[in-house]
């Protein structure tokens, strides 16, 4: 344990004084700031009134057409007032009857800039329901066809309502969305949830985990090959034992990794506090589905998964005498996370079935997976108390073979070894 601890500093120091350590710590939380800035930048520069036409053969579809776009992109009862619109503005203007021979004066108005595009809505006669098309510059739309496609829907409902001598008020109330509130059943209790909040937050989670567990696991496999390339190892197998060295490697730089994590952790949480505050005062993490219970099991997980993975980066980097190499087996670690991730939305959805529930048992999967399971439901204890026992078991197993891996694969140069002969490792005394 002394020889483990004494390399384990060794390599948390000579990392944590790197000039990459500190590059990366600053510059890896400026470019998700850059994404996201630009992200919002783009969304205030597309921002500004734009301008579209309803035109139609029926007057009275193309007058509700225009009623429910306002109620559409403004999201209010009311489509009276345009001057609570959110920052992109929309202006609809209506012209019928319309013929289709009338739609070329149309389409040069688009060309020419005056109007961002229009709606042609084309009732055929005996038809209850009108051909619909939507002609502008480009290919993106500003409202989306799916709620363009809605604000249709219910303008031809609008309209049978005020053929049945429905008032327009009447009519509002009618149209109006209904407020679900959902709740969910945890430990025998209904309490309230938020789906989408809940999605964020078994999202994140799981992302926060793949991210951590593969990123930091495969900096254990380069870090052992470039000491390996080096001949350090050399010089250190004459004071220490290569079991001593590969549990070193794997703490110093599991301790470096989770330092930098620390650092981006604290650095959210200053420049989001007022936020943060906001928000957690408005019920919490619980908010978002992140109970005390489950982010201590999330903390247990991660810690599992990364000497897990960490294990087999430094067992897989013992065999091969190139970095270049050490990319051909980094997606057999990567794969069984992207399986969590992949099916994320039918564990959360189905987070009692049983495929799921085995797959929450497999330690590979179990630590992304039994995360998302308690994001979406109460996980029975004795499938928490299972998958931990099988984690623990695995994670043993593992580095028991990777450090008879690594004790031989190190001095190994030149030659890349075949299956048999790195299970004949194992049986070396």
């Amino acid at each position: 344990m002394r020889e483990a601890l004494l390399i384990a500093k060794r390599e948390y120091v000579e990392r944590v004084r790197s000039k990459a350590f500190r590059i990366s710590t600053v510059l890896i939380p400026l470019a998700f700031a850059a994404v996201f800035g630009m992200g919002a930048f783009s969304g205030k520069m597309a921002g500004g009134a734009r301008n579209i036409v309803v035109a139609s053969n029926d007057p009275v579809l193309a007058q509700c057409t225009r009623t429910e776009l306002l109620r559409a992109r403004t999201g209010k009862n009311d489509a009276k007032g345009e001057q609570n619109a959110p920052p992109t503005q929309l202006h609809v203007e209506v012209e019928s009857p319309v013929a289709a021979s009338d739609l070329a004066a149309l389409d040069r108005q688009v060309g020419s800039k005056a109007i961002d595009g229009y709606l042609w809505l084309r009732v055929q006669p005996g038809q209850a329901v009108p051909e619909a098309t939507y002609v502008s510059r480009g290919s993106a739309d500003f409202l989306g066809a799916d709620k363009m496609q809605g604000a249709i829907g219910d303008a031809l409902v609008r309209e049978a309502l005020m053929d049945h001598g429905v008032a327009g008020a009447q009519a509002d109330d009618l149209l109006h969305d209904v407020d679900l509130k959902t709740r969910q059943v945890k430990n025998g209790k209904a309490v309230a949830s938020d789906a989408s909040k809940g999605f964020w937050g078994a999202y994140i989670m799981a992302f926060v985990l793949y991210f951590a567990v593969v990123f930091y696991g495969m900096n254990v496999a380069h870090s052992v090959v470039s000491e390996k390339t080096s001949r350090v190892f050399e010089v250190l197998l004459a004071t220490a034992k290569p079991e001593s060295l590969m549990a070193g490697k794997l703490l110093g730089v599991g301790a470096a990794g989770l330092t930098q994590m620390a650092v981006w952790i604290a650095a959210v949480l200053l420049l989001s506090a007022s936020a943060l505050g906001s928000e957690l005062g408005q019920g919490g993490l619980a908010a978002y589905g992140i109970t005390p219970l489950q982010l201590a099991f999330f903390v247990v997980y991660f810690l599992l998964g990364f000497f897990f993975y960490s294990a087999l980066s430094a067992g897989f980097g013992a065999t091969v005498s190139q970095e270049s190499e050490v990319q051909q087996f980094s997606m057999i670690l990567v794969m069984p996370q992207l399986v969590g991730l992949m099916l994320m939305v039918y564990i959360l959805g189905n987070p009692s079935a049983w495929p799921v529930v085995l797959l929450s048992l497999f330690p590979p999967c179990t630590p992304i997976v039994m995360c998302l399971r308690m994001s979406a439901m109460a996980v029975p204890w004795w499938q928490l108390a299972l998958s931990l026992v099988l984690m623990v078991a695995a994670t043993y197993g593992v580095l028991w073979v990777a450090s008879r891996i690594y004790r031989v694969g190190i001095l190994m140069y030149g030659k890349r070894p075949t299956l048999p002969e790195i299970l004949r490792w194992l049986s070396y005394s």
